[in-house]
């Protein structure tokens, strides 16, 4: 009897339990004025994601064209580790444009249920030539007790260049079709928007610094009250200014996991670095990559904003029912003595 109340307790420990995912920003620098042609690149991007350090790839500058077929390379050579993905279609050629899509691609080892693309319309200078936008995915975590857990990730590449208020303009288009999309999935499949994870990555092309890299950049401030109220930079929320710049290019800070609303504890983050190392010939990218692993917490009840204290809440909870079950167990082996 003793044993069956240990597995008893095991069971609800293991049913709490909650479920850690890791993900990752990064550019791949697919574009014709790159140092490096793309199709050399490549196969090191292959056997590098191959490892399956992160859970999600956001990747930007994957430029699918009606001449390329990156996007197809990519998850050819991953669909081992990343069965699922989805990217856009090239737009048709028409006046000025190159025919490029978003650059966009989502990569995961778990399954993708739904996803959409907002396409921005503001863009200006060479961007303008492509179809730069937000794509959001609502992708099911599987636990150990075989349920699953929603995230909902947003990956984008904001206008290079040009006055900040046109970035800004596009976050606020991101934004709004990160909650068009939440919104549609709380009406047709009852999904609790106010507490399932979101999370928005990417090359935002806004300096959290100066030039001298003293002081946070008011842009940047404004970028996160534009990306809503609880918006949370992840690797800011570990590592204050004065303790770690972060860079991800050569002098900037631009690319970013935001937290931007929902249920989850802050795990680790940091500036993956491996584009300069994978081969010893060139650099894979300009850009380093930004990663961050969190916890996706059952979720409570009561709802609220995501905290290490609502995780602490919902393990004392378990805790006590566990207690309780045993006592009552342990009373009816004692009746019965």
């Amino acid at each position: 009897m003793i044993s069956r109340l240990l597995l008893c307790s095991l069971f609800l420990t293991s049913v709490a339990s909650a479920v850690e995912v890791s993900l990752i920003s990064q550019n791949v620098w697919f574009i014709l004025t790159a140092s490096v042609p793309a199709m050399d690149r490549i196969p090191d991007y292959i056997a590098e994601f191959r490892s399956g350090t992160y859970d999600i790839l956001c990747l930007q500058e994957v430029w699918s064209g009606t001449q390329t077929t990156y996007p197809d390379l990519l998850f050819e050579g991953l669909k081992e580790v990343y069965p699922y993905n989805v990217s856009t279609e090239p737009r048709p050629l028409t006046g000025l444009n190159l025919g490029l899509d978003s650059g966009l691609m989502i990569l995961s080892k778990y399954p993708i249920e739904s996803f959409a693309f907002h396409q921005y319309g503001n863009s200006s200078g060479i961007d303008a030539f492509s179809g730069k936008g937000a794509m959001t995915a609502h992708i099911k975590v599987p636990d150990d007790d075989g349920s699953t857990r929603d995230l909902i990730v947003s990956n984008t590449h904001l206008n290079a260049g040009g006055p900040l208020e046109i970035r800004l303009n596009q976050a606020r288009e991101m934004r709004n079709s990160i909650d068009r999309f939440l919104k549609n999935l709380e009406e047709t499949e009852g999904l609790d928007i106010d507490k399932v994870p979101v999370f928005g990555l990417g090359d935002f092309n806004t300096d959290e610094w100066n030039d001298e890299l003293t002081e946070v950049q008011e842009g940047y401030q404004q970028l996160l009250g534009v990306l809503g109220p609880t918006t949370k930079d992840i690797f800011r929320s570990l590592y204050p200014p004065d303790v770690e710049v972060g860079l991800t290019t050569s002098s900037s800070r631009i690319d970013f996991v935001f937290g931007l609303s929902g249920e989850y504890t802050v795990v680790s983050a940091g500036v993956d670095g491996f584009v300069q190392t994978a081969n010893p010939a060139f650099r894979l990218s300009d850009h380093l990559g930004a990663h961050a692993t969190v916890k996706l917490e059952p979720l409570s009840a009561n709802g609220g904003a995501s905290s290490t204290e609502s995780s602490d809440s919902s393990m004392f909870g378990l805790c006590w029912s566990t207690m309780s079950l045993l006592f009552l167990f342990s009373s009816h082996l004692m009746t019965y003595a």
